[in-house]
């Protein structure tokens, strides 16, 4: 009965053997590249920005203040959005007025209405003294005919002698009008 099989060819073993020992370590090298990417390129420094919602802005248009909930007041100056031949702009300008010291306010990524996430500008209003007012402009490139939904963006601040903290919030847009 034995003898009707017909043995592997060796070179098939190989290839077998290689792959159940090469993968698991390809994914150990590519994991821990990983790791050592994020610190050692650009992560954030080890300092987790702790995410929340904007209770209350659902809708943001120009003029209204978007972050109700920090001790500054940021308002939405300008939002355009533009179709050019292959993508949409948008580009939006949020002023900051009377912060409480040690502040910052960063823009992260766009998601369109399609649900599409388009990855933050990096536009920050830099480091803001107590009562130091700031502007900030973001632009994004975004999918032909796609329109912004939302926006994350970051606040860093440190009232009185606090440590910094970075929060997260996500701002809803409303209709925007398009230039």
């Amino acid at each position: 009965m034995l003898e009707d099989v017909d043995p592997p060819e060796v070179s098939m073993v190989r290839v077998l053997l290689v792959l159940a020992i090469g993968l698991p370590i390809a994914i150990e090298v590519v994991t821990f590249g990983g790791f050592i990417g994020h610190y050692v390129g650009g992560g954030d420094g080890g300092v987790a920005a702790t995410p929340t919602s904007t209770p209350g802005v659902d809708d943001a248009t120009v003029g209204d203040e978007i972050l109700p909930e920090t001790a500054a007041t940021e308002r939405l100056e300008g939002a355009t959005v533009s179709d050019g031949d292959n993508t949409t702009q948008f580009v939006l300008t949020v002023t900051v007025a009377d912060p409480p010291g040690d502040y910052e306010l960063r823009f992260g990524a766009v998601t369109t209405r399609a649900g599409r996430t388009v990855g933050g500008s990096g536009a920050t209003t830099g480091s803001l003294d107590a009562g130091e007012d700031g502007l900030v402009t973001g632009t994004w490139q975004l999918p032909r005919g796609d329109r912004p939904a939302t926006l994350s963006v970051t606040v860093t601040s440190a009232p009185g002698n606090d440590t910094p903290t970075p929060r997260e919030y996500t701002v809803e847009f409303g209709e925007l009008d398009p230039s």
